[in-house]
């Protein structure tokens, strides 16, 4: 192997290294981009439009699935009790299930009480437009469409009600005291 050989493969390596860190953007969206516009069916096969459908509201999307080990299931329960709390403020959560729910599994029964959307993506493509890369992945979008927080992984309620109000009543947690 001669020089030039090495001198070749170590500018090639250089200018991939290179273009590599002038591409520092993580994968999917981020924080200040606009949520992608895709339909969705509700659990009845009624379509759901996001973000138009949810335009003018704080809308929460929860990524989550049934048979995912590190998703709290109460979660979605507990996003219900924050929708009555906050719903005339403008806040709208929306659970999104990835894969096609089984009319009869009987883990879903107890989401009968949910009166907020709860969305399928059977097929994980909606998951994929949003840069979801592990279940659960939360996001709030604000009244436009554009992504103003988002943690993949689990987290409590209170960890959500707060990234809500924040973006919700324009950078102040709401503490109750309004």
């Amino acid at each position: 192997m001669t020089l030039q050989y090495w001198g070749r493969l170590l500018s090639a390596v250089l200018i991939v290294t290179l273009l590599g860190a002038c591409n520092n953007r993580r994968p999917g969206l981020q924080i200040g981009d606009m949520a992608p516009v895709v339909t969705l069916t509700d659990f009845e096969g009624n379509p759901v439009t996001l973000p138009e459908d949810v335009r003018g509201k704080v809308t929460l999307i929860r990524f989550w699935a049934m048979d995912c080990s590190h998703c709290n299931k109460d979660v979605v329960l507990a996003l219900e009790d924050l929708y009555r709390k906050y719903k005339d403020q403008g806040f709208l959560p929306v659970a999104i299930h990835e894969s096609q729910p089984i009319a009869t599994d009987e883990r879903f029964r107890k989401f009968e009480r949910v009166t907020f959307p709860m969305l399928v993506d059977e097929h994980g493509t909606v998951a994929r437009q949003f840069g979801v890369v592990g279940l659960p992945t939360t996001l709030v979008l604000d009244e436009e469409g554009i992504v103003r927080e988002k943690i993949t992984g689990e987290a409590g309620i209170d960890t959500f009600e707060k990234l809500l109000t924040t973006v919700l009543y324009k950078g102040d947690f709401y503490d109750g005291t309004y």
